[in-house]
């Protein structure tokens, strides 16, 4: 899982867009952000719908009208940060020691990671540690 701290973009991105990141608030410039990620990287939970007998119907998420696909073509040189960032993180592998990696722009998390070091820490089922619990 990736996530991008894409206001530590800004200050790369012109003038023009940090001035339509301010009108369209946060959340709205999160949206556009996320949709752009989502045309390009088609993820597979976000590229088909369920249909109502319970199969699935792809979805042309280029011709979305949702609020981040109507906001996302005012940010061309921002979601081009974004996805660059994305891709640096995508393309990290988990430390040995931790469930995740952190830059300045964001964080790429390993749930397998997460379930191996559980795994690790757990006291086995015959510990004397486990033993005490029952």
């Amino acid at each position: 899982m990736v996530v991008v701290r894409w206001p530590q973009l800004l200050d790369a991105a012109p003038e023009s867009e940090r001035a339509a990141v301010e009108e369209m608030g946060q959340v709205v410039c999160g949206l556009a952000l996320e949709h752009t990620l989502q045309v390009a990287k088609a993820p597979p939970l976000n590229s088909r719908r369920r249909q109502a007998g319970g199969d699935w119907q792809p979805r042309d998420l280029a011709r979305s009208r949702s609020r981040g696909a109507l906001h996302a073509e005012r940010l061309p040189q921002l979601s081009r940060l974004a996805l660059e960032a994305w891709a640096e993180l995508a393309g990290t592998t988990a430390p040995e020691q931790a469930p995740l990696t952190a830059t300045s722009i964001g964080r790429a998390v390993f749930p397998s990671a997460l379930h191996e070091s559980w795994k690790r820490s757990a006291p086995s089922p015959r510990s004397p540690s486990a033993a005490g619990r029952e």
